[in-house]
């Protein structure tokens, strides 16, 4: 596959992974709390997950213009579904399943 292409690709992902995060957490803290500051907590929890699963397309040995940019690996795909996954558990499924 193109390096282009798997930029593209590892970049949707991640990117599809924070807002999912923002839109979790934000829907959650927005009833227990302003929603300034869910706002805020949403930013900042999704920064992470855009952060984390970045790291977790790049090469194990990267060097700066020596090889490719990103790696898509079956690994790194089922982590990010996996904290996805957590975080709809605590954030959607648990609360939701109290009423």
């Amino acid at each position: 596959m193109e390096p282009q292409y798997e930029k593209i690709i590892v970049l949707l992902i991640v990117l599809t992974a924070a807002f999912l995060t923002w839109k979790m957490v934000k829907d959650f803290y927005i009833t227990k709390i302003h929603k300034l500051f869910a706002h805020l907590i949403a930013v900042v929890t999704s920064s992470f997950m855009l952060l984390s699963s970045m790291f977790l397309f790049m090469p194990k040995n990267y060097q700066r213009g020596a090889g490719p940019e990103v790696e898509i690996t079956f690994m790194s795909i089922l982590t990010v579904v996996v904290m996805l996954g957590v975080l709809y558990l605590f954030f959607k499924y648990v609360p939701n399943s109290k009423k």
